[in-house]
């Protein structure tokens, strides 16, 4: 695709160098990517800034640079865009490089502190029972029917996300559902994107370290509402204590979802039987009873958002109702292990002190005559506001806690653990095990006929990252292993 084909609608350009005709044979913002006739963009980061790369980006073959630095020297044989800000033309460039793929496409945005990803799966599975084949984008990949791509966050950067938004499209997709970090947010990561439908589902304390307090936090999120039409629709969490203020800065359409009896959808009782629960529903379309697959109260507070979102896109009541019998396993929330031990064991994300309490509550009141034994740490050069606070949630909601390394990064791990012990206070329910994979193999040596086992923070996640270095690491692994040493393996 020609340059200025590409560049005629990004926002204030100041000056533009060398030739508008070069041909473009991709986009990339990241200089290890760029191949012979790129289009380098220049983004400033957290850590890094990309200017400090143009030059490794034109000895790889880029073609183009777009930037925002005017006191930057292009050479003269490359084509410059100066803009007035390089991550505000991302998003544009990409849209227009990969053809404008959000057309035509039905879009749903999930935001929350928990439960994006399990509501993600939910609603990409009930618009795909009801025959609109669905992408899904978040936190454990890019995926829909005959595509699988990793990710490296929750939230692709714009030109990755319009990338990927090309290609379920040339799959067949009609719709596409999408975790929304509030980095993505911040980060003007899905500018461009206009959502048909936006979920919120809850805020708990997370991300300080990077918002720097709960109402920055608040504020992230609500941008993507502040961004929806009269056209969208705005589902959200009546029970959660900042529903008003997400609702009070939006203008599309609102519908509430919850206990609280102003919801348009509310759950009015559940009750569990051989098939799973059975939840009864008051909705715009009377009242309803729902068979779903799936257990606890977080989780029917995320098929509640679902199933609102794929009614409120038109999908059929009844198809989107049968399909709610076969509501997916989402990998490391809640995950229950199969094995032949006489204890269980459950692998689950919980990595907020919200979460940790939910899952903690959540097993305790499902298993309420079995002791509780729980690994988990806190995850460095994150929000250690959270780290007592979690300390404080395990060692009194289990009857043993395990504190160990979460991922680290680039913080000593022990300081990270005494952070967590100044939470525990006068208890001493709790064992410091610095290696994950010991700690993981303490605690099932423990767990004695009849109790439950939860490994905690990881979920699904494959790596644990050490000092910068992501390491090939899985709880799920080290679980099995352990089985497979003991005679337990299923």
């Amino acid at each position: 695709m020609e340059l200025n084909k590409i560049i005629h609608q990004v926002p204030e350009i100041i000056e533009i160098k060398g030739k508008q005709d070069t041909k473009v044979t991709g986009i990339s913002y990241d200089s290890r990517q760029v191949q012979a006739g790129h289009l380098f963009i220049a983004v400033r980061g957290l850590i890094t800034d990309g200017h400090d790369f143009i030059y490794n980006a034109i000895e790889r073959g880029a073609q183009v640079i777009v930037y925002d630095r005017p006191d930057f020297i292009i050479p003269e044989d490359i084509s410059g865009i100066l803009v007035k800000d390089s991550r505000l033309a991302l998003p544009v460039i990409a849209s227009t490089y990969f053809g404008h793929p959000e057309d035509g496409l039905k879009l749903v945005a999930i935001t929350g502190t928990n439960g994006k990803t399990t509501t993600n799966y939910f609603v990409q599975h009930l618009l795909n029972q009801s025959g609109s084949l669905a992408g899904r984008i978040g936190t454990t990949g890019a995926k829909m029917d005959g595509l699988d791509i990793d990710l490296m966050h929750t939230t692709p950067e714009s030109a990755d996300l319009y990338e990927i938004l090309a290609e379920f499209v040339a799959h067949g997709a009609k719709a596409v559902t999408l975790e929304v970090s509030s980095h993505a947010l911040s980060q003007n990561r899905v500018d461009g994107l206009t959502f048909d439908v936006a979920v919120y589902t809850n805020l708990t304390q997370d991300h300080l370290d990077y918002h720097g307090s709960l109402e920055d936090y608040l504020a992230a999120k609500q941008l993507l509402f502040k961004g929806l039409t009269k056209e969208s629709v705005a589902v959200v969490n009546v029970d959660d204590p900042y529903a008003e203020r997400i609702i009070e800065v939006c203008v599309a359409k609102i519908i509430r979802y919850g206990y609280n009896s102003i919801a348009e959808y509310q759950i009015l009782d559940h009750s569990i039987n051989r098939h799973g629960v059975e939840l009864t529903l008051d909705t715009p379309y009377g009242q309803r009873v729902v068979q779903v697959n799936t257990v606890g109260t977080f989780n029917y507070y995320n098929f509640l958002a679902a199933y609102a979102a794929a009614i409120e896109l038109e999908c059929d009541i009844e198809k989107v109702e049968l399909s709610a019998k076969t509501l997916p396993l989402v990998p490391g929330r809640l995950e229950k292990i199969t094995h032949r031990a006489p204890f269980q064991v459950f692998v689950d994300y919980a990595h907020t002190p919200d979460a940790l309490e939910t899952v903690l509550t959540t097993l305790a009141e499902s298993y309420p005559k079995h002791r509780l034994i729980a690994v988990f740490g806190c995850g460095g050069d994150r929000d250690k506001g959270k780290r007592p606070i979690m300390g404080e949630i395990a060692t009194r909601l289990s009857s043993k806690a395990f504190i160990t390394d979460d991922n680290p990064r680039t913080e000593a791990p022990l300081n990270i653990i005494q952070e967590i012990i100044a939470g525990c206070g006068d208890r001493s329910n709790y064992t410091v095990i610095q290696d994950r994979s010991k700690a993981i193999n303490a605690a099932l040596l423990e767990a004695k006929p009849g109790d439950i086992v939860a490994v905690l923070g990881k979920g699904h996640e494959p790596y644990q990252e050490i000092m910068g270095e992501r390491k090939p690491y899985s709880d799920m692994t080290i679980v099995d292993q352990f089985m497979e040493q003991h005679g337990y393996s299923a």
